[in-house]
């Protein structure tokens, strides 16, 4: 199978202070360039004729890029399905530019007790995401709340999922992953998550709780396709391998994609995804929410139900 999936970072910049993240802790992050038009209207129909069918418009802060509108309508031009996920620090501001854009819009929400979601994610979050939902809704848009669940909040999910409910929003849990010294979560954390697995407008991929409760990712069997499933962009129009948090390669790319995807150092890392020291109990979500479809195994089969449950919660409850 081909890559379907292009996490494209369009910035490093971040206007949050997420507790559970460095991006805004790090000066060459603070002060690296954005990505520019030309590049992305250059690599997009290189992406698409290697059969990339999601673009993630990621960050960093996504909506810090001034012409993040420009870059989603070469995207839709071109039929891809795109995503963004957001603090909404900026939503409101740029809520009308961006209307139609966006295939999947995510907001992320920790917590429905203000003081404790601006702990984790920074003073204002928690009011600004509320009037990003109304602001969202007013325009036609129904975007999911993105829930990053941790070990000092995962009861949060209790009222948020109530939240949700009221609001007819997707509530997608979203269990901190695991890379470097970071804590799995524990078995009775997953358990309470695990609650609500069936409760309406909840979405919990129960493939990645069962990695999770499986330890993650295992080098001598490895469930990661990293690789094979998705391509990752730097906003320096780098070709990052074999993920973004663990790039070992930096590429540049020109208008190469049709040659890189069929070079020997590809193939090489295709082999080996999966395998190497930092990949033992990983459980990096970008990354194995699509390398789950590209194995008939269990993890294949709890995805696609997770999957169908949110399309039927989504788009026909």
């Amino acid at each position: 199978m081909k890559p379907i999936l292009c996490n494209y970072y369009v910035t490093y910049r971040c206007n949050a202070r997420c507790i559970f993240c460095d991006f805004w802790k790090k000066k060459s992050y603070r002060d690296a360039n954005d990505c520019t038009l030309e590049d992305v209207a250059n690599n997009l129909p290189q992406l698409k004729k290697i059969g990339i069918r999601f673009i993630d418009f990621t960050g960093g802060e996504p909506l810090l890029h001034p012409r993040l509108p420009e870059l989603l309508k070469l995207a839709k031009q071109l039929r891809f399905y795109t995503s963004v996920t957001t603090n909404c620090l900026l939503y409101s501001q740029r809520a009308d530019e961006l209307k139609g854009l966006i295939n999947l819009l995510h907001f992320s929400l920790d917590s429905m007790d203000e003081k404790e979601n601006d702990r984790l994610r920074g003073k204002g979050s928690f009011a600004s995401v509320m009037q990003s939902i109304e602001v969202a809704k007013n325009l036609g848009e129904r975007p999911d709340l993105l829930f990053t669940a941790t070990q000092s909040n995962f009861k949060a999910i209790d009222r948020l999922a109530d939240f949700a409910r009221k609001e007819k929003l997707i509530l997608i849990v979203n269990p901190i992953f695991k890379y470097s010294d970071q804590s799995l979560l524990t078995k009775e954390t997953l358990d309470h998550l695990d609650q609500f697995k069936k409760e309406p407008y909840v979405y919990i991929n129960r493939a990645l709780h069962y990695l999770i409760r499986q330890g993650g990712n295992q080098r001598e069997n490895p469930r990661c396709r990293a690789i094979s499933s998705a391509i990752v962009i730097s906003p320096q129009n780098e070709l990052l391998l074999p993920c973004f948090h663990q790039a070992q390669l930096a590429i540049p790319v020109k208008s190469n994609f049709p040659e890189l995807f069929k070079s020997q150092t590809w193939r090489l890392l295709n082999r080996q995804q999966g395998t190497f020291p930092f990949c033992e109990g990983c459980t990096i979500n970008c990354y194995f929410d699509p390398s789950f479809l590209y194995k008939l195994d269990r993890y294949f089969w709890l995805s696609m139900t997770s999957k169908l449950k949110y399309s039927f919660d989504k788009y026909l409850r």
